[in-house]
């Protein structure tokens, strides 16, 4: 049987006959590796609930049975437990490291196929969170996962993504463990010209909860004064702060707005407007996108490497997503 691509969307209008010359003869070495990142997570998860089990019978044979029957089923139990949380974290682990060789094969192709665009899975060059943070675009962070950086030129308009997750540790009840508060899209499109004033696109918590935003926001964008852009829709889902509140009314036209709604209306899933937060600062555009949905998903680890046609017209989506985005910014609104 002929692993073939059939092409749905108009993004992917040519690719098959590259997909037939570029991905097809890898398929093979790729399902050799896949085969053999799938023997080492079944290994790694047999040895680790085997442990778990095997303290599960210590607990139970050595245990004093003090609390009966009950007792000893619980001390089986928790240790075969934490046995399969291991396991389930190392075969994550390889299901990344496989989603990672597979990516690296075929990210590539697809960029050489659009042009104009890179990819690196591991996201080397990093992204600019610190400026991000520091407008107000994204909360303090702890810790930080990146990964999947995108960067390219769509319509004459440079620009670069990363698939972020974001953790602060928490304060509550002395739990002090990372809890991720964001995961996402964080998006930078350069701007024609600097803006030298610094613009804060925040979400609107609504009476009460902007003040104490604003009250305890300092450095985070919301302790600058406060722009009313007087656009109905805009103020229903988000608030403006800006440093020049004259410059600010000025950038964020009617036109600007409107967009700026439809890409939150349209791009956030289930977060819905709720799920996206921008800012201007010099020759950048900045925006955080909430979404739950990992971004250009690449090979499940139990998924033969040339069933990937559905991985592939998942990618072009998303890479779709980046482009209507800026379309709509460019204030041109796809169906």
């Amino acid at each position: 049987m002929t692993t073939t691509f059939t092409e749905h969307a108009e993004i992917e209008t040519g690719f098959s006959k590259v997909f037939s010359a570029r991905i097809v003869p890898r398929l093979a070495e790729l399902e050799d590796k896949r085969k053999a990142i799938l023997a080492v997570a079944k290994r790694h998860a047999i040895i680790a609930l085997a442990v778990g089990a095997v303290f599960g019978l210590v607990f139970t044979v050595f245990g004093e049975g003090a609390d009966g029957i009950g007792g000893l089923l619980v001390g089986f139990l928790i240790p075969v437990a934490f046995g399969g949380v291991a396991a389930f974290l190392l075969w994550k682990r390889q299901a990344a490291k496989w989603r990672g060789s597979a990516a690296q094969t075929v990210m590539p192709v697809i960029c050489d196929f659009l042009g104009d665009m890179t990819y690196d899975h591991e996201a080397l060059r990093g992204f600019e969170l610190e400026r991000m943070q520091k407008l107000g675009v994204i909360r303090p962070y702890s810790e930080t996962r990146i990964r999947d950086r995108l960067e390219g030129t769509y319509r004459d308009t440079p620009f670069e993504l990363v698939h972020a997750e974001l953790s602060s540790n928490s304060r509550r009840h002395g739990d002090n463990s990372p809890k991720t508060h964001f995961k996402g899209l964080l998006m930078r499109v350069r701007v024609p010209e600097p803006i030298s004033d610094r613009i804060l696109i925040a979400r609107d918590f609504q009476g009460p909860g902007n003040k104490l935003a604003e009250m305890f926001g300092g450095g985070t964008g919301r302790d600058l004064p406060k722009v009313d852009t007087g656009h109905e829709v805009f103020e229903r889902y988000f608030e403006v702060y800006s440093s020049n509140p004259s410059v600010a009314r000025s950038i964020l036209a009617p036109g600007f707005l409107e967009s700026f709604v439809m890409i939150a209306e349209a791009e956030s899933g289930r977060h819905g407007p709720e799920g996206l937060e921008a800012g201007f600062h010099e020759e950048s555009f900045f925006m955080a996108l909430k979404r739950e949905d990992d971004f250009l998903q690449m090979g499940a680890l139990t998924t033969p490497a040339d069933d990937i046609e559905e991985d592939l017209h998942g990618v072009f989506e998303d890479i779709t997503t980046v482009r209507r985005i800026i379309d709509r910014l460019h204030g041109d609104h796809p169906a």
